[in-house]
């Protein structure tokens, strides 16, 4: 059975509209995440989901495929766990599914391929990627992991909040299916794991400004590499 990577790429977005369709230091968001799951060398398929046929254009090898959502499936009611049932009646031949978001275009390849890798642990039922952070956090201007009332403390010592990013997430098909059919509603079933992943990975483009300061990280990013090569180049 095959590990699958699947791409969202929702049509609609109300807060930046269009994402999905600029273009981000020349490429378009689906296809830096079509790229880098193809680059990761870890899944049998790569799928392109999404409600309009215009990406299907992105299929640029027998390894990509498109799979076309219905009106249901993209709209603002549309929920994630719809969408994974919906990929598990369609894709009856898959193992896992890790889903992989377009709009955290900075995740690397590592990134990637960590989450979908721990996703094959046979003892792992469903991942999704996490930051750690060694922060005082609060929930309603209440504590989480300090006492304000002692002596403040240092970061290092405090203990660790673990964020979701959302930038992969992925789920073993034989648990999901059957904690669904008897019942679950979570989107969560069984032995969940968090993949530590990288800090820019959890930059999600949601506005305007997402995309602007991702794209020049990127840039900034592609600089230095060249930097670095053209030094060990020159030595």
């Amino acid at each position: 059975m095959d590990k699958i990577a699947v791409i969202p790429a929702r049509a609609g977005s109300k807060r930046l509209p269009k994402k999905n369709y600029k273009s981000f230091n020349s490429r378009t968001l689906v296809e830096i995440a079509r790229d880098k799951c193809l680059a990761s060398g870890i899944f049998d398929k790569v799928i392109i989901s999404s409600d309009d046929p215009f990406f299907e254009q992105l299929v640029n090898c027998n390894q990509v495929e498109f799979l076309k959502r219905s009106e249901n499936l993209a709209g603002d009611n549309a929920t994630t766990d719809m969408v994974i049932d919906f990929l598990f009646d369609e894709l009856p031949f898959c193992e896992s599914i890790l889903w992989v978001n377009s709009v955290s275009p900075l995740q690397s390849i590592e990134d990637i391929k960590n989450c979908g890798t721990r996703l094959s642990d046979p003892q792992v039922d469903c991942v999704m990627a996490a930051n750690t952070l060694y922060q005082h956090c609060c929930i309603g201007n209440k504590p989480l992991n300090f006492d304000p009332s002692k002596p403040f403390e240092k970061t290092q010592d405090l203990e660790p909040i673990q964020r979701y990013t959302y930038s992969c997430m992925g789920w073993r098909r034989d648990t999901y299916v059957k904690s669904r059919m008897e019942g679950f509603k979570g989107l969560f079933p069984g032995n969940m794991s968090l993949v530590e992943v990288s800090t820019l990975a959890g930059m999600l483009i949601k506005y305007e400004e997402d995309f602007i300061l991702s794209s020049q990280i990127e840039k900034a990013i592609d600089v230095c590499h060249n930097q670095i090569e053209g030094n060990q180049y020159k030595s």
